[in-house]
């Protein structure tokens, strides 16, 4: 059974060459970072998708330099 993947973490898959199971772990954490701490969540962010789709474009784009998620790019949890 295959995953349904948001669009933002296949999109970001196919051009950083990540695989979208590390990107969809980068995923549910800005889900859970976006309801964790809610005061550092910018006022123009209407969902919790929208905040992790930001950080998973972040991180396909930046890569090593992205400042958050390096576990998951190093190959651990």
């Amino acid at each position: 059974m295959s995953r349904k993947y948001p669009s933002c973490v296949r999109n970001a898959s196919r051009r950083s060459g990540i695989s979208k199971a590390k990107l969809y772990q980068s995923y549910r954490r800005g889900i859970g970072a976006f309801y964790g701490n809610r005061s550092a969540v910018r006022p123009n962010v209407k969902s919790p998708q929208q905040w992790a789709c930001a950080r998973v474009n972040k991180l396909a784009r930046l890569k090593r330099r992205a400042g958050y998620d390096q576990d998951l790019l190093r190959g651990g949890r």
